[in-house]
């Protein structure tokens, strides 16, 4: 055997950890030279299966092959999505076509798979489950509500739950985060979890904070209120618009990375300057762990309710 081809077969060994993929970089670092990558492509040992990147013909494709190839076709920071997400985690049978979250805005010059751009995709989103970038259960449930029918939404969620793979507060709880308007799915799958007992307008962390309230006889706030600001509408988890106080719920699920913080923060600033509305900020931790400081802060900015007005609301 020749020098080339024992440097091949070296590579091709160590290959076998990611599907038989490998990148033209990583190969010349081991030894295999440009112009003998191009010379074996051009005898059929090799073939470019990627931009940058090649696999030996010899190789059969099988589904996980593909899936590896789908992730690297479509860029840094894809994942599998939706259906092929649910069917990785064991939830649901394999899908038809290979479905890849990435973040919108993000160029593919090759797209041979179903493609989803997000606007809202974090880093909480995704995980390395069986050796591959892929959604979490939370998150493949979202993005396979536009799919789905809701008879088998309902049937992929109650499988979810079945094998401890999600908790109906937490998917509820993200679900609230990323709905909006004209996403779809988003009417489908408020319909399902409300099948589950849960209330798909507030995520336990608001309803925690709404007892907390209730509790110290505050007067009762309006849920999400609307507010308009530099042509845009905000909503404040929980507002006393006569008082102009509103309270904040800090999440670290909705901050999963540095810009996500930041679009935040020019919220709560945009809303502050441009509407007079005062936040109460509170953290998960805040609520569940201190509900005396919460307590506190509220008595400070908000009346109790008068005695024989209970239903009264700011």
């Amino acid at each position: 055997m020749s020098e080339a081809m024992q440097r091949l077969a070296r590579v091709l060994g160590e290959a076998r950890t990611s599907d038989g993929i490998f990148s033209a970089t990583w190969a010349r670092e081991h030894g295999l030279p440009s112009w003998t990558i191009d010379r074996l492509v051009d005898d059929g040992v090799l073939e470019r299966v990627a931009p940058g990147h090649l696999r030996a013909t010899n190789l059969a494709w099988d589904l996980r092959a593909r899936q590896r190839q789908a992730l690297i076709v479509t860029g840094s920071g894809s994942a599998l999505a939706a259906r092929s997400a649910l069917h990785q985690w064991g939830i649901r049978d394999r899908p038809q076509q290979i479905e890849v979250l990435v973040p919108r805005g993000q160029r593919h010059r090759r797209p041979v798979v179903r493609i989803i751009q997000s606007t809202d995709l974090t880093a909480v989103d995704l995980t390395i489950h069986r050796g591959l970038q892929t959604s979490t259960p939370i998150r493949a449930l979202l993005d396979a509500a536009r799919f789905l029918p809701p008879l088998a939404l309902q049937q992929a969620i109650s499988a979810a739950i079945s094998a401890n793979l999600v908790d109906i507060d937490q998917l509820n709880q993200r679900f609230l985060e990323i709905a909006r308007r004209g996403r779809p799915g988003v009417r489908k799958m408020r319909a399902c979890l409300a099948t589950f007992g849960v209330d798909p307008d507030a995520t336990v962390f608001e309803r925690d904070l709404e007892r907390i309230i209730a509790r110290g006889n505050f007067v009762r706030p309006v849920r999400q209120l609307p507010v308009k600001t530099d042509g845009k509408t905000y909503f404040l988890d929980h507002a006393w618009p006569e008082l102009r106080k509103w309270s904040e719920c800090d999440s670290m699920l909705a901050h999963g990375s540095a810009e996500d913080l930041r679009k935040d923060l020019e919220r709560q600033n945009r809303i502050i300057a441009e509407t007079g509305f005062e936040p109460m900020r509170f953290t998960y931790f805040d609520v569940h762990e201190r509900p005396e400081y919460v307590t506190e802060i509220l008595g400070r900015h908000i009346p109790k309710v008068v005695l024989g007005d209970e239903s009264f609301t700011c």
